[in-house]
């Protein structure tokens, strides 16, 4: 009896993979569960993160009313912390849930059969199948998914896929997505939006793939697939940990990197103050400071893309880590008008869907997308590849490249 329901059980595991595993059938299906993940990480993410937003605010409340009688204090408390690491931590939930979700399809056995069907893709754009794991391990954070790469034979196939890794998005940059995408795109679109952002992605980082092969990095296809483990359900006790885990280091990280972060972009927010009675209002204390002198400094050339001096100030943090790019944000945000970091924290949805238009948020998320590798990233690729030419022709590439496709899609737009 043991024996026939082993041969039906494997009958059954060889149909399915069959279909999973189909050049087809199994690319849709692949193409359907992540649409599915991203449609749930708003469905189920967005409630929570609301809740998250309402103790952030009525903590800012308790915080500042102590705080009265040191206006200065009370400004880096509601501006600077709340306002960044607080616009930070709201996207706790949406983050949780979207790796949660890929550590269940690893975990099923299910991404070695994604990485056996890609490899064909992978090999029509110069990779080979091994170049596929360090690409999904980029949608967490480039610098293990650069790490991974020692596992690929060759030296120009490793350089390649070092190259287009950070044009897959990785953790950092969901926050930018989502408060881009939750302020500006009715809720019937926002997955649809995310999923795009993400296909861009990886569908420009395969097409440099291909011209960096047939360049610079020629050499000739290696392959060796590894034998497919059975698909199994995954344990809900790994599942637990692991999503744990991820928000721990989130959570680590809004505290202590970006939180010091937010407190250098407070001060290049808040000083020089201008002298009393020289500006009408909290916005224009803002363009009189060091981030807006920069931001306006950068605006003739980046106003072909749609950016204004906000979104070029918030750009100079992005550097250091993507998520600051919302701590900027939020800071900016939170003291235009007067507002106090709570109100700020309520109203930044509105306030984004004020002052952009939806195509300058889908300009602004192909930047990000492509441009500005983060100081560890760039750190790492140097380490991996050996030389510092790489790491900054890496930089320095993207950032040209990303600037472009932004002011292409943003151009075009208006034409439209």
């Amino acid at each position: 009896m043991e024996g026939e329901e082993d041969v039906r059980d494997n009958m059954w595991r060889a149909r399915l993979d069959a279909i999973l595993m189909h050049k087809v059938w199994g690319a849709l299906i692949f193409l359907g569960l992540v649409y599915l993940i991203f449609f749930l990480s708003f469905a189920i993410g967005d409630p929570l993160v609301r809740l998250i937003q309402t103790g952030t605010q009525m903590f800012s409340i308790w915080a500042c009313r102590l705080l009265e009688p040191w206006p200065g204090l009370q400004s880096l408390l509601g501006e600077g912390v709340v306002g960044g690491v607080g616009g930070v931590l709201a996207f706790l939930p949406n983050v949780v849930l979207l790796f949660g979700a890929i550590t269940v399809l690893e975990n099923s056995g299910y991404m070695m059969r994604v990485s056996r069907l890609m490899s064909r893709i992978m090999k029509i754009m110069g990779l080979n199948g091994s170049s596929f794991a360090p690409l999904l391990l980029g949608f967490g954070c480039s610098v293990p998914a650069i790490l991974s790469t020692r596992r690929i034979e060759g030296r120009n196939d490793r350089l390649v896929t070092i190259a287009i890794l950070p044009m897959m998005s990785c953790a950092g940059r969901l926050p930018i997505y989502m408060m881009f995408v939750s302020a500006l795109f009715p809720s019937h679109l926002q997955a649809t939006v995310l999923f795009g952002i993400y296909a861009a992605g990886i569908l420009l980082a395969l097409l440099c793939a291909r011209l960096l092969k047939n360049t610079f990095f020629k050499t000739v296809q290696r392959d060796s697939p590894h034998r497919l483990k059975k698909l199994r359900i995954p344990s809900l006790r790994k599942v637990g940990l692991l999503m744990w885990s991820r928000a721990f280091m989130y959570v680590r990280k809004a505290g202590t990197f970006i939180l010091g972060a937010s407190i250098i972009l407070w001060f290049l927010n808040t000083y020089p103050r201008p002298e009393e009675g020289t500006v009408e209002n909290a916005a224009a204390a803002m363009e009189h400071s060091y981030a807006g002198q920069i931001g306006h400094w950068m605006e003739p050339v980046t106003r072909v893309a749609g950016f204004d001096w906000k979104v070029n100030s918030a750009l100079l943090g992005a550097f250091a880590a993507k998520e600051i790019f919302v701590t900027q944000m939020g800071i900016l945000y939170a003291v235009q008008d007067g507002d106090s970091g709570a109100e700020a924290q309520q109203t930044l949805n509105a306030r984004l869907k004020a002052s952009y238009t939806p195509l300058q948020g889908i300009s602004i998320m192909i930047f990000c997308l492509i441009a500005l590798p983060c100081i560890g990233t760039v750190t790492v690729a140097k380490r991996e590849a050996g030389t510092w030419w790489f790491a900054l022709a890496q930089f320095t590439g993207l950032t040209l490249m990303g600037f472009v496709a932004a002011t292409v899609v943003y151009q075009a737009g208006l034409l439209m």
